[in-house]
């Protein structure tokens, strides 16, 4: 009878022991679910403003094709001599005149 006492005091501090851990598992539980509410609505309030892969694709799409009407270097390189030369021959002008 001793043993069985003896056992039964054994396993209610078991189970007073476990009831401890069970609410500091709740407390945790708790504070995870949270934290995951707030991580939801910091998605839910981000996520629709993001692009999404789609629209991407179609802005490189039309970059590459804005990016092909525009002039090539040799092209810039011609302009640039062009100014360079007007404003040499507008140098000129103005030793002259002096």
């Amino acid at each position: 009878m001793r043993d069985v006492q003896s056992a039964i005091g054994r396993l209610e501090a078991t189970t007073g022991k476990l009831d401890e851990r069970m609410g500091r598992l709740e407390e945790r539980i708790g504070r995870v679910e949270l934290a995951v509410a707030e991580i939801k609505a910091m998605l839910a309030a981000t996520l629709p403003h993001l692009a999404t892969k789609a629209e991407v694709a179609d802005l490189r799409t039309d970059m590459v094709a804005g990016f092909a009407d525009k002039p090539g270097k040799t092209y810039m390189w011609g302009i640039l001599a062009v100014l360079l030369t007007a404003y040499a021959c507008g140098l000129a002008g103005l030793a002259i005149l002096k």
